[in-house]
């Protein structure tokens, strides 16, 4: 229902996971061994001796992380897709299906305004606001018993998931004489 974000998810737990082991080995050299520097001259020594090597692995390493935060960022940021969806040899597209079940919730009673998208395979995003005193459990019912069964029968599902967001309207203004 929500734009996938597993790839962030991942990205931050591995990320996470790297800085809390360099933190935990710093502090653990700190703590145990105060005379040792942080890098081993041994491993120092090495890496001196291979200079070409570890020039390349710290280049390849350095591409890899700007390649992967890149990746990261343009999931981050790439539009939603809306997905058209099949029946029976008709292809319905994701603008006509939304525009059908906003005109069907818009003459829910106690509804202003109604957004849709269509997610998924198929799913329903829906925003409706509120008419101001408007009943929310008769919205509720309405909503689910001619609405989205609607939609459900039109679509062919027995399951249609369906995200719903409840705003309320602004109060009209009164103006005193």
């Amino acid at each position: 229902m929500n734009r996938p974000n597993r790839t962030e998810r991942v990205m931050a737990a591995v990320l996470g996971a790297i800085a809390l082991l360099v933190g935990g080995a710093a502090v653990a050299l700190h703590r145990f061994e105060v005379d040792r520097p942080v890098l081993d001259p041994v491993a120092l020594g090495w890496a001196r001796a291979h200079l070409l090597p570890v020039r390349i692995g710290l280049i390849a390493l350095g591409v890899l992380a700007v390649v992967l935060g890149l990746r990261w960022a343009w999931c981050a940021i790439r539009p939603e897709r809306h997905p058209d969806v099949l029946l029976d040899d008709v292809v319905v597209t994701a603008k006509a299906l939304a525009a059908a079940v906003r005109a069907d919730a818009e003459q829910v009673d106690g509804v202003a305004g109604a957004k849709v998208a269509v997610v998924g395979r198929p799913a329903l995003r829906l925003r409706l606001t509120l008419r101001h005193g408007a009943d929310v459990t008769g919205v509720w019912r309405q909503l689910d018993d001619r609405v989205l069964s609607r939609a459900r029968a039109a679509l062919g599902v027995d399951v249609l998931p369906a995200a719903v967001r409840l705003d309320l309207a602004k109060r009209e203004r009164q103006r005193v004489r």
